[in-house]
């Protein structure tokens, strides 16, 4: 700032210049600070590693979709396979008397 003209001029035009010094010093600390803590140099890195694995979360994507498909598959594999429970019962018991008759068979 130009000094004014008149009482008090210098001294105003002084502390607003000690003023925007202090403010440009904090920012310098500021930055200074900001620069040298670790995690911003991870936070510099961060874009970049979101992208490199923008590729990994898509087919993370693909793969979590394809394990819900799987497992609606199964979920309906195993109610069939319950379903078939009365069934496997008939069998097992027609087994059984085959079973049977084939040791009856060979004690004649």
């Amino acid at each position: 700032m130009t000094p004014r003209k008149g009482p008090g001029g210098a001294a105003k035009s002084t502390t607003a210049d000690q003023i925007s010094q202090s403010v440009q010093s904090i920012s310098n600390l500021l930055r200074l600070m900001v620069d040298s803590s670790p995690s911003h140099a991870q936070l510099r890195k961060l874009p970049g590693n979101l992208l490199a694995m923008s590729s990994t979360i898509k087919n993370t994507n693909l793969v979590l979709e394809q394990l819900a498909e799987a497992s609606s598959s199964l979920d309906m594999q195993v109610d069939r396979g319950l379903e078939s429970l009365p069934h496997l019962s008939t069998v097992m018991q027609l087994l059984s008397t085959l079973q049977i008759s084939h040791r009856m068979m060979e004690d004649e």
